[in-house]
């Protein structure tokens, strides 16, 4: 799923994208696969939270700040 975070105080909107875990297309994505740190690309990694739900927390900085798309 692509994402653009809008936010006040940010001069342009933040690109992004969310996989779900488990997902078997995660490990052949290009985009996913070209992210070396496993510990950086775990921050696109939605993740089971109950029966039909799904989380991803969106970090804009600091530790465990997601991975933004340069575009």
């Amino acid at each position: 799923i692509a994402m653009c975070v809008l936010s006040r105080g940010l001069m342009r909107a933040l690109v992004t994208r969310a996989y779900f875990q488990g997902e078997k297309l995660n490990e052949t994505d290009p985009l996913l696969m070209s992210i070396e740190e496993p510990a950086r690309r775990a921050t696109l990694i939605a993740r089971p939270e109950g029966k039909g739900t799904w989380r991803m927390d969106v970090r804009l900085q600091g530790e465990g700040e997601t991975v933004f798309l340069d575009v």
